[in-house]
């Protein structure tokens, strides 16, 4: 149970973090994106972070029209 409320609450916050990553530079955001691409293992708030990342990427993307991280 203790888990689940763990899970729960960083399900959460990662709904709620993405604003600190709409500051970044284009290529900021893409170096941060490749460092997440090219990890073997996250704990579960880098894996957090990276989810934020490439929600941000795919955002700029649809604003965009082309894709700013690959």
């Amino acid at each position: 149970m203790r888990f689940l409320m763990i899970s729960l609450m960083a399900a959460l916050l990662a709904a709620c973090g993405d604003s600190k990553f709409a500051d970044l530079s284009d290529s900021e955001l893409q170096d941060r994106h490749s460092q997440c691409k090219r990890a073997t293992s996250l704990a579960p708030g880098g894996a957090i972070t990276c989810d934020n990342i490439a929600r941000e990427c795919e955002r700029r993307g649809k604003d965009k029209g082309h894709n700013v991280c690959y």
